[in-house]
């Protein structure tokens, strides 16, 4: 085998990394049980359903009719306000029932990040035994509650996430959005936090939709403890995990929808402000998990190109072909699964290119200090290099 001048590298290594990640696309297919089909609970346990809100005049009231609607009847919706500077308090105040309570949100204090102060606050207000945390841009069909509850009570969980069906109406935000769900699908291997009750490994969660037992996120210090993290969601479901909590991440894309951005621009923020959060500030893990992608990515098609060019159909060049095929395949899985359009395996090397460029982005700005998001300068982070 030749490898690469600059790295270990070869054609073959490439179709065996992504025949792996079809092992695990595959094993969590299985393990990703569907939320709308476990038998239906008679539980009346209270649930306080707690949506921070900011600016969300495209979204809120489509958000807030939709709890509404629920068929679980022991619920209480709560909306907080925090300092919306559009028409957000008005829509708000035009919905009238006796299930919504929607509160103002105090000043941040210094150091927190806004959505985590959002729902510190609302979690003090909560009188529910689960508290349901979603953003104020996700729609719940009717009976979503009624089917979390019912996988809360036959599991026996602290923490149930959901995977959604994310929405990507225009080009902008299906070069970007995707990204996210197919690294989870694909890469984080649930089986490892399923099989070990306290590995934190490859354990992550869904900001859209966490339902926790009140009990225990009181125990581990609700938001409080985890103030200052940009991936919110992530942080608290390691640290359930790390006090021997049960979460489970399930398909909740038959139940629950959201459009997270309206354009390219806004995703392209959006994900700048989280992606270097997830390796925990850690820069030379960041670099190299990117650069890692992107060799798996594009390396096959150099390959191919280079040996058509010199006329050479050696066995590299037919592993090569074989990891664009696995590769393609991954993304249709991912769309099936998640219900996203199968097209996407089409422009799948774009979405790579922008998730790329946002990463390194997410980097520079963050340890510069210059992430906004939500019109908030986030607070510059120290990083680690490894």
């Amino acid at each position: 085998m030749k490898h690469s001048a600059f790295i270990f590298i070869d054609s073959l290594r490439v179709m065996i990394f992504v025949s792996v990640q079809l092992l695990i696309a595959i094993t969590n297919s299985i393990l990703m049980k569907r939320g709308d089909k476990f038998e239906k609970s008679n539980s009346q346990a209270k649930v306080s359903m707690l949506v921070p809100t900011r600016n969300e005049e495209r979204t809120i009231k489509q958000c807030v009719q939709f709890l509404l609607s629920q068929t679980y009847d022991n619920l209480e919706i709560i909306v907080l306000n925090d300092d919306s500077t559009d028409q957000t308090a008005e829509i708000l105040n035009r919905i009238k029932s006796p299930k919504l309570r929607v509160i103002g949100g105090k000043d941040l204090p210094g150091g927190w990040i806004g959505k985590s102060w959002a729902c510190e606050q609302l979690s003090e207000q909560a009188g529910g035994d689960y508290v349901l945390f979603i953003d104020a841009d996700t729609i719940l069909e009717p009976d979503t509650i009624r089917c979390a509850m019912s996988v809360m009570t036959q599991e026996k969980l602290d923490l149930l996430t959901l995977m959604i069906k994310n929405q990507t109406a225009s080009f902008g935000e299906q070069i970007t959005v995707p990204f996210a769900t197919y690294s989870i699908f694909t890469i984080l291997p649930l089986a490892i936090p399923y099989l070990f009750p306290r590995s934190q490994t490859f354990c992550t969660a869904n900001g859209k939709f966490m339902l926790f037992r009140k009990q225990f996120y009181d125990k581990i210090g609700g938001h409080r403890s985890i103030f200052d993290n940009a991936v919110e969601d992530i942080a608290l479901a390691k640290l359930v995990k790390k006090n021997s909590g049960k979460w489970r991440m399930y398909d909740g894309s038959k139940l629950i929808s959201s459009r997270m951005y309206d354009s390219f621009q806004e995703a392209y923020q959006g994900f700048t402000k989280n992606y270097f959060a997830l390796f925990n500030y850690r820069l030379l893990v960041a670099l190299f998990v990117w650069f890692w992608i992107g060799l798996i990515t594009y390396y096959p098609f150099g390959f191919i190109v280079s040996s058509l060019i010199k006329g050479s159909y050696q066995s590299e060049f037919y592993y090569a072909i074989i990891a664009i095929i696995i590769t393609a395949l991954l993304w249709l899985l991912t769309s099936i699964k998640f219900r996203f359009p199968k097209r996407f395996l089409v422009y799948y090397p774009v979405i790579i290119a922008i998730a790329i460029i946002t990463g390194l982005r997410s980097i520079i700005l963050t340890i510069s200090g210059k992430t906004v998001w939500k019109d908030r300068i986030i607070k510059r982070r120290r990083f680690r290099l490894i």
